[in-house]
C-alpha cells in the first residue's frame, strides 16, 4: 500500500498493523538474543528511521536525519541500537541510541546510496555500479566502477538492419 501501513502476520496470533509517517522503502528485521526475530527498523521517505517492536509493532526509539529518503541500513553492533544509514542524497549516517548526539553524519559520496555492507573498519557504499570502500571517518577511500569489465553490446537500429523493398 502507498499509505504507510506496516502489517505483521505472525504463524501463531493475530495480525497487528501500525501506520509510519511517510513511505518504508527499507525494512530490515533484527534478531534477538534468544534467536527469534523481535524488531524491524523501518526507513522512510521523509528520512526518518523507527525501531518497531515485533509482534505489537510498538515504537521503540526514532530517529529524525531529514537528509532525504532513507535507501539503506545495516546493523553496527548487535545488541544495541547502533546502525549505519544511507540516504537519496549520498550521506552515510551513524544512528545510535546510546549516544548523547544521536545522529552523526560520518561522510557522504557523490549519487544516492544503494546499499551499506560493514567489513572490520572498512565500510562499503553501493551507489548504482560504483562501489565506494571508506574507513569510519571517511579519510580513505577506494572508488571502482563494478560496470567497467562488462562488454558492451552494440545494437544496430531498427531502421538499418531491415531493408524494405520499394513497392512496386
Amino acid at each position: 500500500m502507498n499509505d504507510g501501513m506496516l502489517a505483521w502476520k505472525p504463524l501463531d496470533g493475530r495480525p497487528t498493523r501500525t501506520v509510519v509517517e511517510g513511505l518504508p522503502p527499507v525494512l530490515p528485521a533484527l534478531r534477538g538474543p534468544m534467536g527469534p526475530v523481535d524488531a524491524a527498523v523501518v526507513g522512510t521517505a521523509t528520512g526518518d528511521v523507527h525501531v518497531l517492536t515485533l509482534p505489537r509493532l510498538e515504537s521503540v526509539a526514532t530517529f529524525q536525519l531529514k537528509s532525504g529518503s532513507v535507501r539503506a541500513i545495516t546493523l553496527v553492533e548487535e545488541g544495541a541500537f547502533h546502525f549505519l544509514v544511507g540516504t537519496q542524497h549520498g550521506a552515510v549516517w551513524s544512528v545510535c541510541d546510546g549516544r548523547t548526539e544521536r545522529c552523526e553524519l560520518v561522510f557522504s559520496i557523490d549519487g544516492p546510496v544503494s546499499s551499506l555492507h560493514l567489513d572490520e573498519e572498512r565500510v562499503h557504499v553501493q551507489s548504482g555500479w560504483i562501489r565506494h570502500v571508506r574507513t569510519w571517518d571517511g579519510s580513505s577511500h577506494d572508488i571502482e566502477n563494478t560496470a567497467a569489465g562488462y562488454p558492451v553490446r552494440r545494437r544496430r537500429r531498427l531502421a538499418e538492419t531491415y531493408h524494405l523493398p520499394y513497392p512496386a
